[in-house]
């Protein structure tokens, strides 16, 4: 090939938009475009000579590395989405194919890496599922999110035979702190709960906002009734330790009822329904007691 042809060649890879970084079998890179400068921040000079690695979060090298060896060997290429680690520091996300190159005897001796940007999509796409899946408010995963897991529970059952159980609770008189100081408030209570419950849960549960001040906590391979009881005397307790908002002293309490799949339900509707029946029937309770204790204190 002539130099013009290859001139051309050359002015043609510099000035594709997409990132392309080729590489020898050791994964060194040996070339870098101006598309790769601009995604990555580092020029060609500093690029030269470095390990491929360096574009990629340390934690992700190992597996992307390996899938990308065994897609290249079963298929020719590989192509996906991986994280992506600037030269500021900053993470992104890059969709990628990586083409083998190889020698006349069809040897691996280098490879050829072509990415583009989609940070910006992925972004997007998380804060939809965001707001497709999380109370806005509190953060925490809501009635679309806690119906999945659910779902998933009752599917695993058939496999593990692992039963499950679920809290469901309201806040006593949350209508009259919303009334006497203020929506503002109510807001703050609900965040502050939610705050408390979640650190006071196990990784494996799921605690859901599924509506007003109604909350969901659901216990993955717990069925217990002592254990049930246990986590319920927790959370009850968590929720009504004094709490400041906005330089006001308030004590929350909570009316909790329970429901253990399969005995109480078999799907989530059912065990939602059970397990407010409890919480009605514990909040009727708490109010006869309080009523019974009034009575007490005024005929003394």
């Amino acid at each position: 090939m002539d130099s013009s042809r290859l001139l051309q060649r050359a002015e043609a890879f510099n000035h594709l938009f997409d990132a392309v970084v080729v590489t020898d079998a050791a994964g060194i890179i040996t070339d870098w475009n101006s598309g790769s400068e601009a995604l990555y921040g580092y020029s060609y000079d500093e690029a030269i000579g470095q390990s491929v690695s360096m574009l990629h979060v340390p934690e992700d090298v190992e597996h992307i590395t390996s899938n990308v060896l065994a897609a290249v060997a079963q298929s020719g290429k590989w192509t996906g989405e991986v994280r992506m680690l600037r030269k500021d520091g900053s993470i992104g996300w890059i969709e990628s194919m990586c083409i083998p190159i190889l020698d006349e005897q069809e040897q691996m001796i280098g490879a050829l890496g072509i990415n583009r940007d989609i940070t910006e999509r992925k972004l997007e796409t998380e804060h939809l599922r965001q707001l497709a899946q999380y109370d806005q408010l509190t953060k925490i995963p809501n009635r679309n999110l806690l119906f999945d897991r659910i779902s998933h529970l009752v599917d695993q059952y058939g496999r593990n035979k692992s039963p499950f159980s679920l809290l469901y609770f309201d806040l006593d008189q949350f209508k009259q702190i919303n009334d006497h100081y203020g929506h503002s408030v109510g807001d703050s209570v609900l965040q502050e709960v939610a705050k408390r419950i979640s650190l006071s849960i196990r990784k494996s549960d799921t605690i859901a906002r599924i509506g007003g001040d109604e909350f969901v906590l659901l216990l993955e391979n717990t069925h217990k009734e002592s254990d049930i009881a246990t986590v319920i005397e927790s959370l009850s307790q968590a929720i009504h330790n004094d709490m400041s908002i906005n330089g006001t002293t308030l004590n929350v309490r909570c009316s909790i009822g329970s429901a253990i799949f399969p005995t109480d339900g078999k799907n989530s509707d059912q065990l939602l329904s059970f397990a407010d029946k409890g919480m009605y029937q514990a909040k009727k309770s708490a109010i006869e007691e309080r009523y019974r204790k009034s009575i007490a204190l005024s005929s003394d």
